[in-house]
């Protein structure tokens, strides 16, 4: 494995952590369509981080 893709597993797995300690003091959002949008964007950028990706190490 590459040093890069072993410190992107750690810090994604550190944030999970954080989210987890910190989820009482994260307002919630009640309304669905905000849920929704922020859903989709969340899957648009992972698409275009994906895609991007690809593209660079092609």
């Amino acid at each position: 494995m590459k040093k890069v893709t072993v410190f992107g597993i750690i810090i994604g797995i550190g944030l999970l952590v954080l989210l987890k300690v910190f989820q009482h003091s994260i307002p919630r959002i009640s309304d669905p369509l905000a849920n929704y949008t922020i859903l989709t964007g969340f899957v648009l950028i992972a698409i275009i981080y994906g895609a991007s990706q690809l593209r660079k190490n092609k």
